[in-house]
């Protein structure tokens, strides 16, 4: 079985966060790109699958060259080759176009991403490229289990119920984080896996142009932190006069 994870890197450990001067974006100081948590936890679910029926893993990213260390790490994790997009997606719905693309040039028997990612909460980028392909796909999938020629996935319905849906392969899968815990990855192997030269694909290589990276989806009109404002009211007056003062506010406020 071919499994395809899609990884995003996202921020480490980020300080010094704040406004940009054009308002449009937050600007701050990170030392490393790190892996998306329910990403890891997709890739911790695809490398006991491989152990259990076989197969490969391939970790897949968009992003230019600095997120090329969250491969690495999949690598030393038990993924057999990692690809990188080099791109960069303006919205969640340029990154399904490119991620689509990818998948389709790559192939695979199933795909794993995680639900959201941590740095914008789309949660929309592997549901919107399942349906560009025309893959069956399950949201919010807790456990994973091999099932003849299809899987059987156990996912979350919201309110502490769950579903389990069996789905032809090929699929797509939006794992939930924890699925798997997360292991540990010696220095060691780490550097190992520095060794080895993850795959590089261009926009061209997958048949697309510079457009579809611009926002289509949505577009930021102002970024700016939460206004603090002073609602406290001291009325004084009589018993009447207070009571009067009262419901005129809440007419205003409904």
């Amino acid at each position: 079985m071919k499994i395809i994870v899609c990884c995003k890197a996202v921020p480490g450990l980020a300080s010094n966060i704040a406004v940009s001067a054009d308002g449009m974006s937050l600007v701050h100081d990170s030392q490393f790109q790190g892996i998306n948590e329910c990403d890891e936890s997709a890739l911790e679910e695809a490398v006991v699958l491989k152990r259990q029926h076989g197969g490969e893993v391939t970790a897949l990213t968009i992003g230019t060259l600095t997120t090329q260390d969250i491969l690495y790490l999949a690598l030393a994790k038990g993924a057999d080759q990692a690809v990188r997009v080099d791109a960069r997606p303006g919205d969640p719905q340029s990154t399904a176009i490119v991620l689509a693309a990818a998948l389709k040039t790559l192939g695979g028997d199933l795909v794993l991403t995680g639900t959201q990612s941590r740095d914008t909460l789309a949660g929309s980028v592997g549901i919107t490229a399942a349906v560009r392909l025309g893959l069956p796909f399950a949201y919010a999938v807790t456990k994973i289990e091999k099932d003849g020629d299809g899987i059987m996935v156990r996912k979350e319905l919201g309110g502490g119920r769950f579903a389990d849906v069996k789905l032809p392969l090929p699929a797509l899968l939006c794992v939930q984080t924890g699925i798997q815990p997360l292991t540990f990855v010696p220095p060691a192997r780490l550097l190992r896996a520095r060794q080895q030269r993850p795959k590089a694909l261009s926009l061209a290589d997958l048949g697309l142009d510079e457009a579809v990276v611009a926002p289509t989806g949505f577009r930021i009109s102002k970024v700016f932190p939460p206004v603090r404002a002073s609602r406290v009211t001291f009325i004084e007056g009589s018993a009447p006069e207070i009571a009067a003062a009262v419901m005129t506010k809440i007419r205003e406020a409904l």
